[in-house]
């Protein structure tokens, strides 16, 4: 609805000049619009209100609909408990005022507006002062139907593909001229059908189907969460990250504490404890994040008989066990930890962890199993025998890459310097070590482990070198590359067919100077005969007949006895056009 000048100068009647009182003029009835017997219709029966019946429109309202009508309203506040005729001066005093409307911009508001919102309003409420849907909303107008089938076939084809490229194919395939489609309008309507390209990224084509476990330990889903912050040794609060194990038939977790790191030394800690309190687990189940893609840890699990399966990128869905834990320990536990007036250290957010996982989560029953996961686990659990944890260790070292010392034979891990052969001295090597055992590291050589390394006693003596072994007779390279030059030198030479060129005709500077001097009908001066040795010596070797040619048709051009230059700059001419020129074809 706009404001205009033009409609502020106009009356009921649609004449224009009349005065203001004469444009709202009250019916005749005697009685006011505000009182009893006053009919609700509205001030000018020429032009409809925008909600004639006063009732509630059709649709519900959105807030930028709603953010019109109280502008509107907050307009009409003066005139709402008005009587008779003193809303006329209320309304044209309001009229006068410059308002700010939801879409920011100032405007001033006629009289003949305000009195058809005044009359909406006593009508319907505020609900009527929201601006009238149109009867088209929705429709297809500025689109065929069938462009927009074919729009709605090419997004389906590619969810990912833009709409200006949309745009741009339809242009191409001669189904629409350009510029005749705005890339708005084709977004609106895209949209409306579920075919944005947020909607068919977030919806996917992909479904899920429920995983389902007979016995305990048959599936076993890690993850890490990012819980509260813990106080640290110097005072700094840092975050710690929970790594939980849980069963997927039981839903009990054998095995979760908080770190802080999310790296492989985390995971390798739970992942022992899991495998000696409880033995092998027939699927290990993670996602891909870094610390379960070390490769140490894929060839722990193969060798001992785990099948490790990571879920697909950026689908919590698949680990919805694990998730729906996190999210459990979020609202029940660490919603608690956060409310405490101090933060814990990192030992006294495991041990209220501990707590917790033993006091209420594996005692409740669960939504999904119907049993306590405690309960359940212990009734069903027929578990596999643990490893050996020294195997265990073995195959679960951390990987460090480290350079030999050149003078010591050494490589140091965590402040701990180990001793290597001297074989090795300055040599890129991989230090397979247990962080949690430091009496000896694994030293790994071109893929293959080459030593098992021991701690440097202090006072010890690094180990020497064995000799190398005695050098064979000495080779003389120098003379190998004389015999090599003299027997490709002959080579060459016996290859070598020596015959003399043929003897090749060149004009003479006093041949140029002789055919010159008929030119110019005169012996030529001394400064002549230098200009043309300067010419000579520039387009040397010049053919002979050539330079006869072109002198003959120079003076038979240009007539005798002209300036020297001519001459000359025609021969030059001459010269380089036949030069120019392919051979086989004519001289132009």
């Amino acid at each position: 609805m706009t404001c205009s000048g033009a409609g502020a100068s106009r009356c009921p009647g649609g004449g224009r000049g009349s005065s203001a009182s004469s444009r709202l003029s009250w019916p005749d009835s005697g009685t006011s619009p505000g009182s009893p017997d006053h009919p609700r219709r509205c001030a000018w029966p020429r032009r409809r209100c925008r909600s004639e019946d006063g009732g509630v429109p059709p649709h519900v309202p959105d807030d930028h609909a709603l953010a019109i009508a109280a502008f509107r309203h907050r307009c009409l506040v003066p005139a709402l408990e008005a009587e008779g005729e003193a809303i006329l001066p209320i309304l044209t005093g309001e009229a006068r005022q410059a308002r700010t409307d939801p879409a920011g911009r100032t405007r001033t508001v006629s009289v003949r507006t305000l009195a058809r919102w005044l009359a909406a309003y006593r009508r319907g409420g505020l609900l009527a002062l929201c601006p009238r849907r149109r009867t088209d909303h929705g429709a297809l107008r500025a689109i065929p139907a069938d462009i927009f089938a074919r729009a709605q076939a090419l997004r389906r084809q590619k969810p990912a593909r833009p709409t200006k490229t949309i745009i741009d194919i339809l242009v191409r395939q001669h189904h629409v001229a350009p510029r005749a489609i705005a890339r708005s309008t084709l977004d609106r309507h895209l949209a409306r059908q579920g075919l944005s390209r947020q909607t068919l990224r977030s919806l996917g084509q992909q479904t899920f189907r429920r995983i389902e476990t007979t016995t305990p330990f048959e599936l076993v889903v890690a993850d890490f969460h990012h819980g509260p912050y813990v106080r640290t040794g110097d005072g700094s609060l840092r975050r710690a990250l929970l790594g939980a194990h849980i069963d997927h038939f039981s839903r009990y977790v054998p095995e979760g504490r908080y770190f802080l790191h999310e790296d492989y030394a985390a995971l390798r800690f739970g992942f022992r404890r899991l495998l000696a309190a409880f033995g092998l687990p027939v699927t290990y189940y993670v996602d891909r994040g870094s610390a379960f893609q070390a490769t140490r840890f894929h060839a722990a699990c193969d060798a001992l008989g785990i099948r490790l399966v990571h879920s697909a990128p950026y689908q919590s869905e698949c680990r919805g066990v694990v998730e729906r834990f996190n999210k459990t320990v979020k609202e029940q536990f660490e919603t608690e930890v956060r409310g405490r007036e101090e933060p814990p250290t990192l030992d006294e957010l495991n041990a209220y962890f501990e707590a917790w996982l033993a006091e209420r989560y594996h005692r409740d029953v669960h939504s999904e199993t119907g049993e306590a996961p405690r309960e359940r686990f212990q009734r069903t659990a027929v578990l596999r025998p643990a490893p050996d944890l020294a195997q265990v260790d073995e195959l679960l070292r951390l990987r460090e890459r480290r350079c030999v010392h050149k003078k010591w034979s050494t490589v140091e891990v965590l402040a701990t310097r180990y001793v290597v052969d001297p074989a090795l001295r300055g040599r890129k090597v991989e230090v397979l070590y247990d962080p949690f055992a430091p009496e000896s590291v694994l030293i790994v050589f071109d893929g293959r482990v080459v030593q098992r390394a021991g701690p440097q006693r202090p006072g010890a003596l690094p180990p020497s070198p064995m000799p190398p072994p005695a050098p064979g007779p000495p080779t003389d390279y120098l003379a190998l590359l004389r015999a090599d030059y003299e027997r490709r030198t002959q080579h060459e030479l016996a290859a070598l067919r020596l015959r003399t060129l043929p003897a090749r005709t060149e004009l003479a500077l006093g041949d140029l100077l002789t055919l010159l001097t008929p030119c110019r009908g005169t012996e030529l001066t001394t400064a002549e005969q230098a200009r043309a040795a300067a010419r000579w010596r520039q387009l040397r070797p010049i053919d002979p007949d050539a330079a006869r040619q072109a002198l003959a048709a120079a003076q038979r051009h240009l007539g005798p006895a002209v300036h020297l230059d001519l001459y000359l700059d025609a021969l030059t001419t001459h010269l380089v056009r036949r030069r120019t020129t392919p051979k086989g074809a004519s001289p132009p």
